[in-house]
């Protein structure tokens, strides 16, 4: 099974047209796991809490948008936009759990080496 196709260049990243007012937080629209958790732990908290809370607000119709799309066929801007909402269940624990990007007492980031083809579904 293939994921969805990696987000456009930053500055090229389009979000569908229900969910523009999110383009402020496009930069959280990153395709691997290794992005995101080096976005979280070199971000402002405050800045980790403004993505929450305008992702927050739209979470239900978010997901309930991208179910009408198959995960392996996501057009770019869908394929955005589900990026972003990895991001927020990426800073999630930083903000509900730590109130700090990093994990409190955890080791450097940088030494966790995600499997970036590792796809948590079962195959259908």
């Amino acid at each position: 099974m293939n994921s969805p196709q990696p987000a456009s260049p930053q500055s090229a990243i389009t979000l569908p047209a229900g969910f523009a007012h999110l383009m402020p937080f496009s930069h959280w629209s990153l395709a691997t796991e290794t992005e995101r958790t080096r976005m979280r732990n070199t971000s402002a908290f405050a800045d980790i809490v403004a993505f929450k809370d305008a992702m927050l607000a739209d979470v239900d119709a978010i997901v309930a948008y991208l179910n009408g799309f198959e995960l392996d066929a996501m057009p770019p801007p869908e394929a955005a936009l589900m990026y972003m909402l990895l991001s927020l269940a990426e800073v999630a624990p930083a903000v509900e759990a730590y109130q700090q990007p990093g994990v409190i007492d955890g080791y450097e980031f940088s030494r966790f080496v995600a499997d970036e083809k590792f796809v948590m579904r079962p195959p259908i």
